[in-house]
């Protein structure tokens, strides 16, 4: 082997090296004690309701737009590790989908959430998912299956940002539900002698692209998966690497309200690349 071919081969080794470090990472994120390999239920709660929830002690109630938790006395409810004594309550301020707290009964966990009605844009659903560390999805979770690593799939693109105000909606995997984004730019990169061009959104401060290709509901989910671009790639993007390529959260758990890519994002073209279709898969 030339020196040449050693300095290629070490360099291949390095960018191998740098993804499964990121994989570990993720598995990390995505195994933590209350990540979606955690959740148990979801509870929906919409305006003039009251509900109970089996894990958790307490109701729910929604009135004008908001939230009411009423935790039942002594029931050692706390949010912000302070002790909840008395009712707490939770009320949205956009359109869309917002995560609006949580509260934690030992290693219990449940998150508030609020969605904009897909009939009356108007108003709020809201809803509740309870999470468990000791969850059998989370407890029997076997890793992530993944296409090998090609550098081939790690593609030049440029990042064009938005020149005005746009929401980047969607329909979710509730039906009944929107989710909205702010639309930061678009990615565009060149495969096989094509442009092609996908919206970039303001995902709870990350910078996502939802996703399909022609893997998906094949070798990918359905649904499809998610790039992410960091603040790096947002600032000066050289590239598009798809062995970067993840999962919905909703692949993992049937406790989620994904966004569906809108036909926009659809590449039509195999990306054999990133993740492969979750062992657990969902949606």
């Amino acid at each position: 082997m030339t020196d040449t071919n050693i300095v290629t081969a070490r360099r291949a080794d390095l960018y191998t090296q740098a993804w499964y470090v990121w994989q570990a990472g993720r598995q990390e994120t995505l195994t933590a004690p209350h990540n979606y390999l955690a959740p148990l239920s979801t509870t929906w709660v919409s305006e003039g309701e009251t509900k109970t929830i089996r894990e958790f002690p307490g109701e729910w109630s929604v009135s004008e737009d908001t939230l009411i938790y009423t935790p039942e006395p002594g029931s050692g409810v706390v949010n912000e590790r302070r002790p909840l004594d008395g009712p707490i309550s939770f009320t949205p301020t956009a359109f869309g989908e917002q995560s609006l707290g949580y509260i934690d009964l030992g290693d219990v966990r449940a998150e508030v959430n609020a969605q904009t009605d897909l009939a009356e844009r108007d108003t709020y659903r809201f809803w509740i998912r309870i999470k468990d560390p000791n969850a059998a999805a989370r407890r029997d979770f076997k890793g992530i299956d993944h296409f090998d690593i090609d550098p081939a799939w790690r593609l030049p693109a440029t990042f064009k940002p938005a020149t005005q105000d746009e929401l980047d909606i969607h329909d979710s995997v509730v039906p009944t539900v929107l989710q909205s984004y702010k639309v930061l730019g678009t990615l565009e990169f060149s495969y096989e002698g094509q442009v092609y061009s996908l919206v970039v959104s303001n995902v709870f401060g990350h910078a996502y692209v939802f996703f399909t290709d022609e893997t998906s509901g094949h070798q990918t989910a359905g649904i499809g998966r998610i790039y992410e671009l960091s603040a790096a790639d947002v600032l000066g993007l050289g590239h598009v690497d798809f062995n970067y390529a993840f999962n919905y959260p909703c692949s993992f758990s049937l406790f989620c309200t994904c966004p569906i890519p809108s036909k926009r994002n659809h590449l039509p073209f195999a990306v054999t690349a990133g993740e492969k279709t979750p062992n657990e898969y969902q949606y």
